[in-house]
């Protein structure tokens, strides 16, 4: 695969094209990371409303019926429910790894046996969290094991 990016001081909107032989699996996977790729999510913090980038968030986890999206280094409340954002980030590499987590597998750095049957994930940013046995096979297919 050949990429080309060429720059043009006229061009007013980025238009990206690709060109293959057969429409495919991957050629699919790259229009669905392209589509989904400045896709936002309406949180609060401090009263105040931000647009947060679905590409941003590390994880999305509910507490005491919360539900909360962390970023970088930032915590956020969404009023989504779990189960509505599972749908919504399918195709942008979120997978449930729990019954109250959601994560974004663009950040994951190594995944590891814990105990009983479960798994601990340790994130790019040295954040660890538990992938339950439940959606240990969905984990799987979705991360390519």
């Amino acid at each position: 695969m050949k990429i080309k990016v060429k720059e043009n001081e006229n061009i007013k909107e980025t238009t990206i094209t690709i060109e293959c032989s057969q429409y495919n699996e991957e050629i699919e996977k790259i229009v669905d990371i392209l589509s989904h790729l400045r896709q936002t999510l309406i949180c609060k913090k401090d009263k105040e409303i931000y647009q947060i980038y679905v590409e941003d968030i590390y994880y999305i986890e509910v507490v005491d019926e919360k539900t909360f999206v962390y970023v970088q280094n930032e915590i956020y409340e969404t009023a989504y429910r779990l189960y509505e954002l599972e749908t919504l980030l399918k195709e942008c590499d979120f997978v449930r790894i729990s019954k109250g987590c959601l994560l974004n597998l663009r950040y994951l750095q190594s995944v590891k046996v814990y105990i009983y049957g479960k798994y601990e994930a340790t994130l790019v940013n040295n954040e660890k969290l538990i992938i339950s046995r439940k959606y240990m096979s969905e984990f799987k297919r979705a991360f390519g094991l």
